[in-house]
């Protein structure tokens, strides 16, 4: 006798799930749950079993009985192999993949609360490096995948967002709208984005709506950020000290004073402030089987440690996918943000740490000291920086990321799929600064005017074909036509002598001098035609073949040089699928993979085919007349720089799961770098010629490993999850712009090392008493820096010559760090969790700008408060710091500023607990709430830097990117750079998760 059974099938959060097929073991009757997740069917008798089962779940069996209501909880299956990873223009199976491709666990970002998902990226995933440019709130970051390729051009990422490259700012981005990430890193994987994929692909999948009930979630957090480590310097006693041993004698009266009445200034202390942050997100999602929608939005603020400095963010996005009868789905996203950032490059940190201890920061009446010291030193009270009349500088960016798709079913497996992304970003970049501010120390007022917008379009066409043959054959083909063109408008005006403080940037007419430069007003247009293929193969689970095929042609090459084609092939072997492995249950998952192919780098800007002009003005009799005169000569053969990869890589899990991870190691060559060329004077061209002749090389080894230290066996039972990896990097200048040049001394490049090689002087020491005639061959006396002397005439021309030149300085190391990495530790029990993620770099040299005496804070000389160093003197004959000096020669002090660049960085520590759904029931059957506290940045281990001084071994940048000037001569532009910036902070928050 039939027995009529209904119910609803639910996640393991009380969730339904739509579309669960309910089968009648043993027959093909059956039916799926609807839209809200509940079912009815007929069952053939009471001894029936029904079978639930869904993709990315465990089946479930239950036998009917006597129930007529059946209520199931499906529970997460361990989808490994069976995962869905996004590959670029598609998605595949884990255990289909042959290349090196990375999915991100999203949910783990959330341990770090940060302002961008690339800052909560850093250390989760091997062979990615990301680099905090700032601890300023909305701080950029800077991020590379396998290191650097190029000399010249950048080597940052692309970035995709739901399958259209992105030109914004992931500072754009609001990370609770993400879905999912994968870093796409071997040539076999990024061939397909051929001349842009040179440097790895970040591909970002938004959130979509799903079929059921309409679910709201809200996540947010408040808290406070404080500075961590506050810079070193000497306090009065030991700056009087200093003064005594360097000479300096030239007190001012308040000085005089100070020292009589034990007074002394704290200039740090009286300037930095408790920071504040908050963010809100509240999402909406549902849908039924035919239409399915998102919306959400979202606003994030942060408040700096320094005064009138803050970010804020603005983002709305919605989503809508409809099916239009039984072929054709379309779908729409659009994504949009506003920001504010105040404050985000003016630093008052110069006067904070090099203000006299003994001067005052306030005159009787309270008023604040405007110059508390010599008014020739040109330095101004920071304190002044609390008045917002006498300077300002904000930046207001607006970004919309729209996509559209529309999808058609041919037959079956063969589908058509047409996506068409619109993205506009603009930027108001605008400052002024009074002469009364230690920006422009006493000199005419300034303020600037700079607008930057960017348009781009994107349309691809993508055919689709999936089959499985004889039940071991699997074959899919994608093919794909896309056209993309992207325009970039730039205006800037530079004003002088604004008539007063309070129109600030706001009337350009009142300055007495408007400028417009030519190089910041400008317009540029590019566009890029592309043509792909990529079949992949499958036979019983076991051999993978993929082949790829990409032709691109780019506007911004020649006639003749516009196209070229990349290839790619990788091949997979899924050992644990074969019979022999049948009897080794340990082992649950190994397989082998091999990739090779060739990217590029769209290194060459717009126009720089066609050479160029400036402008000149000259006197042609008695009128002033306006001539052109050429600046770089045409080359009509520029092309991009070529990267080919190979990848060899290991995936595996033991133990029923509980450990996986991976292996793989990689070679990368980049050709027809692009470099300059020195050009004779008689040709009349200054400069150089841009020519495709240099080449680099790097190769590299990432091990990631994941592991269930203990696996709970009750819901509520102790649970404690480890994620690691560790990767390294080994690259290196292969030629530079002749076979017969080996060295570029000026851009620090260096045949056989890496671009990031560091030539400089040794320093064996200080001189110290009783090397006296020794220090004087050298001109150099006791607490003078003692360099080596390599360079002179002996039989291998390495004796020593008694004098230092340009000959005794060598290649003393590089950025690049003997190996790096990070990890996530989890705790779970009785609905509380614990987590500690953690980022390491172990060797590799940082450069300190804050050491070097050329750079003006750690000079010694006894002016200005310095860097709290152990010096040099008669009774501390230390080997670390030379002895103060009024007249110190800075020339070759540059030596003070390298360190080892090693690290333990305990990113967060987050404690959470999730409310018994008792609790929770008022707001909804299948709510949850989670409250949860975290603190950001709290510690930092085993830094050799720190323990000199430093606040940070964290590197705020390269020297052509943070530390660009001439005081940093011995230093590639690719080098990582500590520069004097803003210290780093503690950030401690309180947090809401609630979903209902």
């Amino acid at each position: 006798q039939n027995v009529r059974v209904t119910g609803s099938v639910k996640d393991k959060n009380g969730d339904p799930l739509p579309g669960v097929s309910i089968v009648v073991k043993g027959t093909t009757s059956g039916t799926i749950t609807t839209g809200n997740g509940t079912f009815e069917l007929e069952a053939p008798s009471a001894t029936s079993t029904l079978v639930f089962s869904f993709i990315g779940f465990e089946s479930q069996e239950i036998v009917v009985g006597n129930q007529s209501v059946i209520n199931v909880n499906l529970a997460d299956e361990n989808l490994g192999l069976d995962e869905v990873v996004v590959v670029g223009y598609g998605v595949q199976r884990k255990s289909d993949i042959t290349g090196s491709i990375t999915s991100v666990d999203m949910s783990k970002l959330k341990d770090v609360a940060t302002s961008s998902v690339t800052k909560a990226l850093q250390g989760k995933t091997a062979g990615l490096e990301v680099q905090n440019m700032s601890t300023r709130p909305g701080g950029d970051t800077r991020i590379r995948i396998r290191g650097n390729r190029s000399l010249t051009a950048s080597n940052d990422p692309l970035i995709v967002v739901d399958g259209i490259p992105f030109g914004g700012s992931l500072n754009d981005i609001n990370s609770d709208d993400i879905g999912s990430i994968e870093i796409l890193k071997d040539a076999s994987a990024t061939v397909i984005y051929g001349s842009r994929g040179a440097n790895g692909v970040i591909i970002i999948t938004t959130k979509r709506g799903k079929a059921g009930d309409v679910k709201i979630t809200y996540n947010g957090y408040m808290g406070v950020t404080n500075v961590a480590r506050e810079y070193d310097v000497f306090d009065a006693e030991e700056f009087t000290k200093l003064r005594s041993v360097s000479g300096w004698n030239d007190y001012l009266a308040v000085e005089t004073e100070s020292m009589l009445l034990g007074r002394e200034t704290n200039w740090q202390d009286l300037i930095y402030q408790s920071g504040k942050t908050s963010s809100h997100e509240l999402s909406m999602s549902g849908g039924t089987e035919k239409t399915q929608y998102s919306v959400s939005g979202a606003y994030y603020n942060e408040t700096g440690v320094l005064p009138e400095m803050g970010y804020q963010r603005y983002n709305m996005r919605f989503s809508i996918d409809q099916e239009i009868g039984k072929h054709v789905k379309v779908g729409i996203t659009s994504m949009n943000s506003f920001a504010i950032t105040d404050g985000q490059s003016a630093s008052p940190m110069w006067a904070l740490v090099s203000l006299s201890p003994l001067a005052i920061p306030y005159n009787a009446d309270g008023s604040v000291v405007e110059q508390p010291v010599y008014p020739s030193y040109n330095t101004y009270n920071p304190l002044t920086l609390k008045d917002t009349e006498r300077w300002k500088e904000q930046n207001r960016r607006m970004a919309s990321f729209n996509s559209m798709y529309a999808e058609v079913k041919i037959i079956d497996g063969l589908k058509y799929r047409v996506n068409v992304g619109i993205d506009f970003n603009d930027s108001k970049y605008n400052n002024y600064y009074g002469s009364n501010t230690q920006f422009k120390e006493g000199g005419l007022n300034t303020a600037q005017i700079q607008n930057n917008d960017n348009l781009s379009w994107t349309v691809e066409n993508l055919l689709t074909y999936e089959k499985t043959f004889a039940e071991k054959h699997r074959l899919s083909f994608t093919g794909m036509y896309s056209a993309q063109e992207s325009e970039f408008t730039s205006s800037r005006f530079n004003l002088t002598n604004v008539a007063a403080d309070y129109l600030q940037y706001n009337n350009a007419s009142l300055a007495e001098t408007v400028e417009a430069p030519s190089s910041n007003n400008n317009t540029s247009t590019w566009g890029l035609l592309s043509y792909m293929g990529r079949i992949n193969y499958a036979f019983a689970d076991r051999y993978l073949i993929t082949l790829t095929g990409r032709s691109d042609g780019s506007s911004r090459l020649s006639p003749g040089n516009k196209w070229h084609s990349y290839p790619a092939v990788a091949l997979g072997w899924n050992v644990v699928n074969e019979p022999f492995m049948e009897n080794i249950p340990a082992i649950t998952n190994l397989k082998l993979r091999i990739g090779y192919g060739q990217t590029s780098n769209t290194a060459v800007n717009p126009y720089s085919t066609l050479g160029g002009l400036s402008r000149s003005l000259y006197n042609f009799g008695e009128e002033g007349v306006k001539g052109q005169y050429v600046t770089t000569l045409p080359n009509k053969e520029l092309g991009w720089e070529f990267t080919t990869s190979t990848n060899i890589g290991v995936d595996f899990a033991v133990l029923d799961g509980r450990i996986s991870g991976s292996v793989d190691a990689f070679l990368q060559q980049t050709d027809d770098l692009l470099l300059g060329k020195s050009l004779p004077p008689n040709l009349g061209v200054s400069g150089s010629y841009l020519e495709n002749v240099g080449k680099t090389e790097n190769r590299g080894l990432e091990i990631v490993l994941n592991g269930t230290i203990f696996r709970p066996t009750t819901e509520d039972g102790f649970g404690w999850d480890v994620s690691a990896n560790m990767f390294m990097y080994r690259e290196k200048i292969v030629a530079l712009q002749d076979p017969s040049i080996k060295k570029d001394v000026g851009n620090g490049w260096f045949v056989g090392e890496p671009s990031s090689s560091i030539y400089d002087y040794v320093k064996e020491g200080i001189w110290q008493l009783g090397e006296e005639d020794a220090a004087a061959v050298y001109n150099c006396k006791p607490g003078d820096i003692k360099l080596l002397d390599f360079a002179g005439g002996g039989e291998n021309g390495d004796q020593p010559d008694q004098k230092i030149t340009e000959a005794d300085r060598r290649i003393i190391g590089s950025s690049q760090p003997d190996f790096q990495g990070g990890f996530t530790s989890t705790w779970n029990y009785k609905g509380f969790d614990l987590s500690v993620v953690g980022y390491f770099r172990v060797g590799g040299l940082i450069v300190s700008t804050v050491h070097m005496p050329n750079a003006y804070f750690n000079r010694l000389d006894g002016r200005r408060n310095n860097l709290k160093v152990d010096y040099w003197s008669e009774t501390n004959p230390t080997n670390d710091m030379p002895k103060p000096n009024a007249s110190i020669d800075a020339s070759k002090s540059s030596v003070l500023g390298y360190f080892d660049g090693s690290f333990l960085k305990i990113r967060s520590i987050n404690l959470g607990y999730n409310l018994p759904k008792n609790l929770t029931r008022f707001i909804g059957d299948n709510s949850s709430v989670r409250v949860y506290t975290s603190v950001t940045d709290p510690y930092i281990f085993f830094s050799p830097y720190i323990d000199k001084g430093g606040v940070d071994p964290e590197p705020s940048g390269t020297r052509d990117q943070d530390g660009n000037s001439s005081s940093l001569g011995a230093v590639p532009a690719k080098a990582l750079v500590v520069s004097l910036g803003t210290p780093p902070t503690t950030k401690f928050i309180f947090g809401l998760n609630i979903k209902f």
